[in-house]
């Protein structure tokens, strides 16, 4: 793909990412004309003649031109297809085929998405990790919105995730690391005075990201967020060591300005986790590895795109999920789907430590999102995550991103 066509690409995605943010839902109900409209732009963004050699299996008899893409390539051909074919053998609804196998596409899409925007390089990860950000702090804008703006409730009282739940979406996550990241990363490397006048708006939409979810009690989100925020804020001292004089000044007006609410966040997090402990995910993984050992078949292959199963973490309603990657993957595609799924995620542990030694910044600002949907909640299922792990990939390419002026 030439330049051109990758840097429009990438604008389409940022496009669809605000859409996204502005209009839709992490887990929509149903397929709307705000969908639809995402959809074309990432396919616009991919293109369709790349798009089917992925899906039919073709592009396994190209070339891999990175290490994990032929992984990739093998893992999303046997997920797609063994699954489904089961599951429609096994006779499941339809429409819950289609909504197993669309998280499917959002999680592999690295596959699709980094070999269309690779040719744009910086532009592509500016377009992407911008249009998460934003993204994410519309989520939090909505969801302020429906909490009535109600910032006095912070620490006194927990607020309602809403119907929605906007802040499940990984780019708020996101958002609530990167944008003070930014702001610190801009002080770090410019120094005057508009780097200065462009992080406060940075630093204001991180914290009303960090404070949606503060307010919500979304405590290993928040508090994965501000470890990794921690973790960034001792990088750029120990490279700019005239930077641990603001960051002091800056602690020092948040404890003094919401010094209460931060004391009562912690502690409505610990008793959320006292009277809730971990949201019976031991139950729930034990049903599902109950029900996995009782057939072979159901052991090896799954029981197929569209199974359902009696969750104890829902109060024993038969759903089509689980809240995690590791028990949803087991219900669905067997222990052939996980090793698939595993090799796919390790292949991507190598760019990511190539990240991590180029950028630490923003090597660190996708763990939070990443470690929850792949491992804590059902946001594996969601775009925002395929896109994070896409950022991640073609930031590891290119070898810039938060900490390169």
């Amino acid at each position: 793909m030439t330049v051109a066509a990758a840097r429009m690409g990438a604008l389409s995605m940022a496009a669809a990412l605000l859409v996204y943010g502005g209009l839709s839902v992490p887990a929509p109900p149903a397929l709307r004309g705000v969908e639809l409209s995402i959809g074309l732009l990432i396919l616009l963004s991919i293109g369709w003649k790349w798009s089917l050699a992925v899906a039919s299996g073709h592009a396994l008899r190209t070339s891999p031109d990175r290490e994990w893409m032929s992984v990739a390539v093998a893992a999303f051909a046997w997920l797609l297809w063994v699954p489904l074919l089961r599951g429609a053998a096994l006779g499941w609804d339809a429409v819950d085929i289609l909504r197993d196998v669309v998280p499917l596409l959002y999680l592999f899409l690295p596959v699709l998405l980094v070999p269309a925007l690779r040719a744009a390089g910086r532009t592509a990860v500016r377009a992407l990790a911008g249009g998460l950000g934003i993204a994410g702090l519309l989520l939090a804008l909505r969801w302020w919105r429906q909490a009535d703006w109600g910032f006095g409730a912070i620490g006194q009282r927990a607020m309602a995730d809403g119907g929605a739940y906007l802040l499940n979406a990984p780019a708020v996550l996101f958002a609530a690391v990167v944008l003070p990241a930014t702001a610190l990363s801009l002080i770090g490397i410019g120094g005057r005075f508009r780097h200065w006048l462009a992080a406060i708006p940075c630093t204001v939409g991180g914290a009303l990201c960090l404070a949606a979810l503060a307010g919500a009690v979304h405590r290993t989100a928040l508090g994965l967020a501000l470890l990794a925020l921690a973790l960034i804020a001792l990088w750029w001292a120990g490279r700019q060591a005239w930077l641990a004089l603001p960051l002091l000044i800056g602690l020092g007006l948040a404890a003094a300005v919401g010094g209460d609410a931060l004391v009562g966040a912690w502690q409505q997090a610990a008793e959320k986790t006292r009277l809730t402990g971990i949201n019976a995910r031991w139950e729930e993984a034990a049903a599902v590895i109950e029900h996995a050992v009782a057939s072979p078949w159901a052991l090896l292959f799954g029981d197929g795109w569209g199974a359902r199963i009696a969750n104890p973490a829902v109060g024993g309603w038969r759903v089509s999920y689980t809240h995690t990657l590791a028990s949803y993957s087991l219900l669905k595609t067997g222990l052939c789907g996980l090793v698939a799924l595993a090799a796919y995620l390790g292949a991507l542990v190598r760019p990511w430590c190539g990240l991590l030694a180029a950028d630490p910044p923003l090597a660190l600002a996708v763990v939070p999102p990443l470690a929850m949907a792949l491992c804590l909640h059902t946001s594996f299922k969601y775009l925002d995550t395929g896109v994070i792990l896409s950022l991640m990939l073609l930031a590891a390419e290119c070898r810039k991103g938060l900490s390169d002026s």
